[in-house]
C-alpha cells in the first residue's frame, strides 16, 4: 500500500521455491519438489538431526481446509435493523470462500472486487458454498422476489477464492487472501472455513488473524467447525475472531456445531451462535447435479455470514467503532438460550442485531479463568479479571448485575453506573480453591434498572483438571517426515473413542488408565507410481504418567500375499482387537480401498496387562480383465465399476486419444480399437466413456494421473472400461502414438475361482516380513453351485471367524463376487462361515462350509453382533 513499508521478501531455501510471503505470521509458503526434498530438508535442519537451524524457526506443512433466508434473517433481528434505516450500506465485507457466481441474480450487482488465491482456477464456483455464503451476508433476494434477502443487502462485496472447486484449500491459500482482504480495506472478512487440528490459538492462520485484527482494526467472522464437542480448530480458536456456532430455527444447539473449550489451554469458544440449519440461499449456477437458484444446507458455515451480515449493520451503525469493538456489542447483546447451554457451547447466545443496534451499552463479551492443571493444592488460588461496561448514548446508564451459572464466581458490585461517552469497570473473581474438578461456566448478566431489561451478557468460564498427564503422539512417514493424520486414543471403560487430527506431533492431556492409540496413513508404496495405507497401532500404553507414542510408518511392513492361482485383489481388510485387562475390549477394522496397492502394518510389542489379536483378510478372485502386450510384461489392468465385460478374450489395436474428451477422437480411427487415454480431472469419467462409445471403441484403457489405482464410476457403459497405473500407462502411451501397440485382451465376468485368505498374528505383530504365500494345500476347497429361479447375478459373501476366543464376533464384512447361475470354486484359509436359508453353521478350519448361497440384495444377511466395542472404517481423505 502506497506510505506503507514493506519487509523484504523472504528468501527460499535451497531445494524449495517461494511461493508467496506470509507477513502476517512472519513467514512464507514455499513448495519443494520431490526430487530435491534430501536437499532442502538438509538445508533447514542441523546434520544428523531433525532440529531446525538457520532462519527457520518453525516448519508446518500447508495443511488443507475446508467447507431459508427467509426465515433465519428475521430470527436475528435484521429486519428491525433495516427499519432503522441501517442495511451495511457503506461497508466492505470479504467473503473468503469457494469462489462465486457473480451471475447469480442477487449478487450480480453487489461484488466489487474478485480475486483468487488459488493456482490454476478462477473465481468461479463450481463448489456453490462461497456463493451461499456471500448470498446470506449481501444477497438481493431478485431471483426470489425479495423472499431471500441477506442480512446486510446494503454492503459492498469483495470476495477471495481460497477454497478450490473441491471444497478445500491450502492453508497458505488462506493465509494469503487474509491478508490482501485486510490490506484491500475489508471492515468484516467471512470465513466460514477451518482446519480440523485442534489448537489453542498460537497455529498459523489462528496466529494471523490476531495479528491482522490489531494491524487493521478488521473482524474476522469464523465458523466454529462442524464436528461437535471439543473440536473447535484454526482459525475459530484465535482469541480476537468473532467464533461462531449454529442453532435451529426454534434456538435449538446443532448437533453438529463444534463447541469449547480451546485444546489445551481451556479457553471459551465460541462466542456466539446464529441459524445454521437449513438456512436456504443462492444456488451457484456453476455447479453441477442439482437445478434451481437457491438449495438449503446445514452449517456453521451457514451461521457465520448471519453475523458478518450483522457486523455490517452494526458498522454502518457506529463507522468510528474498530473490528474487536463491533465483537464485542454483538456478543454481549445477545439473546440467552436455555440453561441447560454452557458458554462453551454456544457463548452469550444466539445474535440479535435488532439489540445490537438498539443498546447504547456494551459489556466484555467473556472472561476466562484459567484452566488449573492437577495436581492442584498449593498451586490454584483465586483469579480476577475485569469486565468492561461502555456506553456510547448521551445519557448514564445504570445496570443491576447478577451472576448465573455453575461457578464459583463472585463480583464485587451488585450495580454499575455507566456514564455517557464513557465506561466502567467491575471485578469478578474465579475461585478454583476447594472446588471440585471439572468445568465451571456461567453469566454475568447486567440488566437496566429502568426498564428491566437484560443489554448485556459476558460468558464465564474456568476448569479445575482432574487427574491427567500428558501424552506426547508422533506421527512419522515412511520418508521419515513428520505426518498428519486423524488419530484414534481409546481408553479401557470409556465406550466412545476420542479422535484427534495430529499433524507431526501432539500433546493431548489425558485421565490416567490404559489406552490404544491408532492411525491409517496414506504413504509411497512399493512403486513409485503405487500408494499405500499405513496402519500403526499402540496397543497398550499404561497412562500414570507422562508417556509419549511413537506411530513409525517407517517400521511399518508391508502385508502381502500371492495366491495360488493368477488372482486380482477384490478385498482387503486389516482388523484388529485389544482385549484389555480388566475385561473391556476394544476393536478396528480396517478395509482397505480399491485405490490402494498395498497395505502396511507397524510392529507391535506384546500387552503387559492385557492382550492383542491381529488379522488381515484377502480376498483373491480370477481377474477380471487380462491385456497382454508383445514385448512388455503383463499390463496389470483393474476394471472400472460400471463398464461392460463380455467374456472371451480378442487381439485389438490401439490408438491414442489424449485426454478422452470428444474432441480427441476427432480424425482418429477408434473404432473396434483400444483407445488408450490419459485421466485428467477436466474429463468426467461419464464424459470420457461417452466419448469412446460414440466413437466406436472397443475397450477404454484410462492411465491414472496420480499414484494408487483409479476407481471410478464411469456410468452405465455398453464397454469395458479399465485403468492401468501411471508408469506403466506411460510405455502403453508411447506404442499407441507410433501406431505399434496391439493389446490381447481377456475378459472374465464372473470369476470361476475365488481365494479368501486370512493371517491371525496372536499376542504381538513381529517385526519380520510379513508375506504369505498359501499353496494348495494350506486350504480348505470348497465347490459352490448356484440357482436362481431367473436368469440374473447374485453375490456369493463368506465370514471369516478369526478371533476364535470370542465365537460371537465375526471378522468383518463380506464382499460380494457377482456369480449367474453356475458353479465357483472356493478356497478359504481359515474358519468360515456360510449363510443359508437364515441359519449359520461354522465349519472347521480346511473343511467346506455348508450350503453356500447366492445373495441378490445389496447388502449381506445380518450376522451377530460382537461384544465389546467395535469401529469399523475405510480409509478416506478427510474433510471438514
Amino acid at each position: 500500500m502506497p506510505g506503507r513499508a514493506r519487509a523484504a521478501s523472504p528468501v527460499a531455501p535451497r531445494g524449495s521455491k517461494l511461493v508467496r510471503p506470509l507477513a502476517s505470521v512472519g513467514g512464507a509458503a514455499l513448495t519443494a519438489d520431490k526430487t530435491q526434498a534430501h536437499t532442502f530438508w538438509n538445508t533447514i535442519t542441523r546434520p544428523g538431526s531433525t532440529t531446525l537451524q538457520g532462519d527457520v524457526a518453525k516448519l508446518w506443512l500447508d495443511g488443507r481446509v475446508k467447507v431459508s433466508l427467509a426465515e433465519s434473517v428475521p430470527q436475528v433481528g435484521a429486519p428491525q435493523a433495516w427499519a432503522a434505516g441501517y442495511d451495511g450500506h457503506g461497508v466492505k465485507v470479504a467473503v473468503l470462500d469457494s469462489g462465486i457466481d457473480a451471475t447469480h441474480p442477487d449478487l450480480a450487482d453487489q461484488i466489487d472486487d474478485k480475486v483468487s488465491f488459488v493456482p490454476d482456477q478462477d473465481t468461479s464456483d463450481v463448489n456453490g458454498h462461497g456463493t451461499h455464503v456471500a448470498s446470506t451476508i449481501v444477497g438481493t433476494g431478485a431471483a426470489s422476489g425479495g423472499s431471500y434477502k441477506g442480512v446486510a443487502p446494503g454492503a459492498d462485496l469483495v470476495v477471495g477464492k481460497v477454497l478450490g472447486d473441491d471444497g478445500s484449500g491450502a492453508d497458505s491459500w488462506v493465509l494469503a487472501g487474509m491478508q490482501w482482504a485486510a490490506e484491500s480495506g475489508a471492515d468484516i472478512v467471512n470465513m466460514s472455513l477451518g482446519d480440523d487440528i485442534l489448537t489453542d490459538g498460537s497455529d498459523p492462520m489462528s496466529v494471523a488473524v490476531d495479528t491482522l485484527s490489531a494491524q487493521y482494526g478488521t473482524l474476522f467472522v469464523v465458523a466454529a467447525g462442524n464436528s461437535g464437542p471439543q473440536t473447535i480448530g484454526a482459525p475459530a480458536a484465535a482469541a480476537s475472531a468473532l467464533t461462531v456456532g449454529a442453532v435451529d430455527k426454534q434456538d435449538v444447539l446443532a448437533y453438529f456445531s463444534s463447541t469449547g473449550p480451546l485444546a489445551r489451554s481451556g479457553a471459551l469458544k465460541p462466542d456466539l451462535t446464529a441459524p445454521g440449519v437449513a438456512i436456504t440461499a443462492a444456488r451457484s449456477q456453476q455447479m453441477t447435479g442439482d437445478t434451481g437458484m437457491y438449495r438449503s444446507i446445514d452449517g456453521t458455515s451457514m451461521a457465520t455470514p448471519h453475523v458478518s451480515g450483522a457486523a455490517a449493520i452494526l458498522a454502518q451503525r457506529h463507522p468510528d467503532w474498530s473490528g474487536q469493538q463491533l465483537k464485542e456489542a454483538l456478543v454481549s447483546s445477545a439473546k440467552g438460550l436455555a440453561d441447560t447451554y454452557s458458554p462453551y457451547e454456544v457463548g452469550t447466545g444466539r445474535l440479535d442485531v435488532a439489540a445490537a443496534v438498539r443498546n447504547t451499552v456494551r459489556a466484555t463479551g467473556s472472561a476466562f479463568f484459567g484452566n488449573h492443571d492437577w495436581p492442584h493444592e498449593p498451586t490454584d488460588a483465586p483469579v480476577t479479571k475485569p469486565v468492561t461496561f461502555t456506553n456510547s448514548g448521551a445519557s448514564d446508564v445504570r445496570l443491576d448485575l447478577a451472576l448465573t451459572g455453575t461457578g464459583p464466581f463472585t463480583v464485587d458490585a451488585s450495580t454499575v453506573t455507566v456514564p455517557a461517552g464513557g465506561s466502567a469497570d467491575v471485578h469478578v473473581t474465579g475461585d478454583p480453591t476447594g472446588a471440585a474438578t471439572g468445568q465451571f461456566t456461567g453469566y454475568l448478566v447486567g440488566t437496566d434498572a429502568t426498564t428491566g431489561t437484560a443489554v448485556t451478557r459476558t460468558s464465564l468460564g474456568m476448569l479445575k483438571e482432574d487427574e491427567r498427564y500428558d501424552l506426547k503422539v508422533k506421527l512419522i512417514g515412511r520418508d521419515g517426515k513428520p505426518a498428519r493424520a486423524t488419530v484414534v486414543v481409546d481408553k479401557e471403560n470409556e465406550w466412545d473413542s476420542w479422535l484427534y487430527t495430529v499433524d507431526g506431533e501432539a500433546t493431548l492431556r489425558l485421565p490416567s488408565g490404559t489406552y490404544t492409540v491408532e492411525t491409517a496413513l496414506d504413504v509411497q508404496g512399493e512403486r513409485s507410481d503405487s500408494l499405500g495405507l499405513a496402519v500403526l497401532v499402540d496397543p497398550e500404553t499404561v497412562l500414570t504418567s507422562s508417556a509419549e507414542v511413537v506411530l513409525d510408518a517407517r517400521r511399518a511392513r508391508l502385508l502381502d500375499t500371492t495366491a495360488p492361482q493368477r488372482a486380482e485383489s477384490r478385498q482387503r481388510k486389516i482388523d484388529f482387537q485389544v482385549d484389555y485387562a480388566g475385561g473391556d475390549s476394544y476393536r478396528a477394522a480396517y478395509l482397505v480401498p480399491v485405490r490402494y496397492d498395498d497395505m502396511y502394518i507397524s510392529p507391535t510389542e506384546r500387552p503387559r496387562l492385557g492382550s492383542f489379536t491381529l488379522a488381515t483378510r484377502w480376498r483373491e478372485g480370477e481377474p477380471s480383465l487380462s491385456l497382454k502386450a508383445f514385448g512388455l510384461p503383463e499390463v496389470e489392468a483393474t476394471a472400472q465399476p460400471g463398464g461392460t465385460l463380455t467374456a472371451g478374450s480378442d487381439t485389438l489395436a490401439a490408438v491414442y486419444a489424449g485426454t478422452g474428451a470428444a474432441g480427441e477422437y476427432d480424425g482418429l480411427d477408434a473404432a473396434g480399437k483400444v483407445a488408450v487415454v490419459t485421466r485428467s480431472a477436466t474429463v468426467a469419467p461419464a464424459e470420457r466413456t461417452a466419448a469412446a462409445v460414440a466413437a466406436g471403441v472397443a475397450l477404454l484403457l484410462v492411465v491414472n494421473d496420480g499414484a494408487g489405482v483409479l476407481n471410478e464410476y464411469v456410468g452405465e457403459s455398453p464397454i469395458p472400461v479399465a485403468t492401468v497405473h501411471r508408469d506403466a500407462g506411460a510405455s502403453l502411451i508411447r506404442l499407441a502414438k507410433s501406431g505399434r501397440l496391439k493389446l490381447h485382451a481377456t475378459q472374465v465376468p464372473y470369476a470361476t475361482y475365488v481365494y479368501d485368505l486370512t493371517r491371525v498374528y496372536s499376542g504381538h505383530v513381529p517385526d519380520r516380513p510379513l508375506a504369505y504365500r498359501p499353496s494348495q494345500r494350506d486350504l480348505a476347497r470348497i465347490d459352490a453351485r448356484y440357482f436362481s429361479v431367473r436368469d440374473t447375478e447374485g453375490g456369493g459373501y463368506r465370514y471369516d471367524m478369526t478371533f476364535t476366543r470370542r465365537t460371537v464376533s465375526r471378522s468383518g464384512s463380506g464382499t460380494p463376487v457377482p456369480v449367474p447361475n453356475g458353479s465357483r470354486r472356493a478356497w478359504p484359509g481359515t474358519r468360515c462361515t456360510t449363510r443359508a436359508n437364515g441359519w449359520t453353521r461354522p465349519t472347521a478350519t480346511r473343511t467346506p462350509s455348508a450350503a453356500p448361497r447366492a445373495w441378490t440384495g445389496s447388502h449381506p444377511p445380518s450376522g451377530r453382533r460382537s461384544t465389546g466395542r467395535s469401529r469399523c472404517r475405510t480409509a478416506a481423505t478427510r474433510t471438514t
